[in-house]
């Protein structure tokens, strides 16, 4: 295939995901440009690398590989969320005990009972082996199968990240709105004494 036919191929199969390509980075990072980047560095990749697709039906699983690359590569070299370690230890720790048994019932209760910033916010500080996997079963909606594909896990892999990883953003979220309780009884009980006329 001559070089004009194969960039043809290529945009006529990669065009129809770019959006929600770019959608699932916008989840990972709270700056549009670096998911804007993150999107435009995957599509390069994957032009440098389109000889390498043997099956043109798969191709969203495959540009999600190539992104959660990029990704990661990023991630490393910026060391993000270093941060926010203890706060996750604490956060699993706490909710595992509390909740030994998170099932998707009372995780999708929690995650209904969150606005969207603050699940995605979440998610954001999950470690990525666990962050990728919950960000694409329970916000994009994958198959296991389709989320083993993507990640180039297998299925048992995958099911076992899952849980961990949904037992860590319930457990983040529980513990952010406890923050904000705080924050709020704090600022807004005032002694009734002591308030100006």
């Amino acid at each position: 295939m001559d070089h004009a036919r194969q960039k043809q191929q290529f945009q006529s199969l990669t065009r129809p995901w770019r959006d929600r390509l770019f959608s699932v980075a916008r989840r990972q990072t709270r700056s549009q440009e670096i998911a804007e980047d993150w999107t435009q560095e995957t599509l390069l990749r994957a032009w440098r690398d389109f000889g390498q697709l043997t099956d043109t039906m798969a191709v969203y699983a495959w540009l999600l590989r190539i992104l959660n690359h990029v990704v990661a590569d990023d991630s490393r070299r910026e060391a993000r969320r270093h941060r926010l370690a203890p706060m996750l230890m604490i956060a699993d720790d706490d909710f595992l005990q509390d909740h030994p048994c998170a099932a998707p019932g009372p995780f999708e209760q929690i995650m209904q009972s969150r606005s969207d910033e603050q699940v995605i916010a979440a998610i954001q500080a999950l470690p990525d082996n666990f962050r990728q996997v919950v960000m694409l079963r329970d916000i994009e909606g994958l198959s296991y199968q389709e989320v083993g594909q993507a990640l180039s896990l297998p299925g048992g892999t995958v099911m076992s990240r899952l849980s961990r990883g949904r037992r860590l953003l319930a457990g983040l979220l529980i513990k952010t709105a406890a923050a904000q309780a705080l924050a709020t009884n704090a600022t807004g009980n005032k002694e009734p004494g002591h308030e100006k006329n």
